[in-house]
């Protein structure tokens, strides 16, 4: 059988955990460690999760040693949204072997804004700025 992921990546909205399906409030609620922007962990209450906290540094890329080191320990890494629309989540399946993680998008802000808006996303110029020089 196989093993579980160590990384779980969760899209998250500015709802925080009432906006989650069901499997990322379950792997939220066994996570050991939540790693995440301070917005991102500051949307999660203490009582969502006993796990130890670690914000995500800026640069973003100095997170990555700080989250290899903690293979083998069920983490949590919180993204906006779409964690592979202009976020965290190709970065992490770049570094990371295939059977060591799993992501649970939610929707991206692009999705959010174009629904607000009623605009066809396909026919929308998307740009990403956060995280950019």
């Amino acid at each position: 059988m196989a093993e579980d992921p160590w990384v779980t990546i969760i899209g998250l909205g500015e709802d925080g955990p009432a906006g989650l399906c069901s499997a990322s409030r379950s792997a939220l609620e066994a996570a050991k460690v939540v790693m995440g922007p301070p917005r991102h962990l500051s949307l999660i209450p203490e009582t969502s999760t006993s796990a130890e906290r670690i914000a995500w540094p800026v640069p973003f890329a100095e997170g990555w040693p700080r989250l290899l080191a903690l293979r083998g320990r069920r983490v949590v890494v919180l993204a906006s949204g779409d964690p592979f629309w202009f976020g965290a989540g190709a970065g992490i399946a770049a570094r990371l072997d295939a059977r060591e993680w799993q992501a649970l998008p939610g929707p991206s802000c692009l999705s959010l804004a174009a629904a607000r808006l009623g605009w066809s996303l396909e026919r929308s110029t998307c740009l990403g700025l956060h995280a950019a020089p």
